[in-house]
């Protein structure tokens, strides 16, 4: 049953919701985001924990330039990697006055498949360059000023004042499609999470369109916490033969604010 939480359809769920994944506060030297931050989460099917996913943050420098990197990287438990196993790691580099995307590489095992693709961004001349590594194709998207990946479309929503009842739009790069994401803002929820007290948390609805079609290929709902980091705190997502939970499990790196010094030693119920 695993290979149907990582289908085509319910990756591209799980991508849409990833826009507002770690969405956080703001942060010294103008970003909106912490650097050096790590946040480690768990994924759950049905009740059961199969795999984790953390996300890092930080400053790298590229042919003398300084750009800002973030990297996520998602592997099942080794008890599950018999049945289908999952090596995913997603990874961009961000200019860091505009935040807005340079290069995305996308490098994925699920089960007997693989996933190596680059894309490089030209606001310029408004196209990305998408490669498929594996295939040895390469595929030219026309995009707008402000077309992300869907990383750095997540850094860029730290930055966003998310509000109950609002819906906002906004364009997605995911492969080599550009797809219009609607964010529906809806009431507040308190969440329980392992390592903290509950956490009051926006609920938000994601969906999305290709070409004006909308993709209804599952449905999906994140809880975004309301103190000023505004991480996600949980998500559901509605896959075949069952339900997906990813939980916030730990916050480390950087700063003394809540959930750095507040971390609880009880372990709640993950599901």
């Amino acid at each position: 049953m695993l290979k149907f939480i990582h289908s085509r359809s319910s990756r591209f769920i799980i991508r849409c919701s990833a826009v507002l994944l770690f969405a956080g506060s703001a942060a010294a030297g103008g970003l909106p985001f912490p650097l050096n931050e790590r946040l480690d989460y768990r994924i759950s099917w049905n009740g059961i924990l199969v795999a984790w996913s953390t996300s890092t943050t930080g400053m790298i420098e590229t042919n003398g330039t300084n750009y800002v990197f973030v990297r996520v990287e998602t592997q099942t438990y080794p008890i599950f990697d018999v049945f289908y196993r999952v090596n995913d790691l997603h990874e961009c580099l961000l200019d860091p006055e505009t935040l807005l995307p340079v290069r995305f590489e996308k490098n994925m095992r699920e089960g007997r498949s693989r996933y190596h693709d680059v894309t490089t961004f030209d606001y310029a001349n408004g196209v990305a360059r998408f490669e498929n590594v594996g295939a040895g194709t390469v595929t030219n998207v026309p995009i707008s000023a402000d077309t992300r990946d869907y990383l750095s479309f997540m850094y860029f929503m730290r930055g966003q004042e998310l509000t109950p009842g609002k819906t906002t739009t906004h364009h997605v790069l995911a492969d080599d499609k550009v797809y219009e994401v609607l964010v529906h803002a809806g009431e507040i929820e308190k969440i329980g999470l392992s390592n903290y007290p509950d956490v009051p948390s926006l609920q938000l609805d994601p969906e999305a369109a290709f070409n004006g079609l909308f993709v209804r290929c599952g449905k999906a709902t994140l809880w975004v916490s309301r103190d000023p980091r505004r991480l996600l705190t949980c998500m559901k997502a509605w896959v075949p033969f069952g339900r997906v939970t990813v939980r916030l499990n730990d916050v480390s790196g950087d700063g003394n604010d809540f959930w750095i010094t507040k971390k609880e030693n009880d372990v709640k119920n993950e599901n």
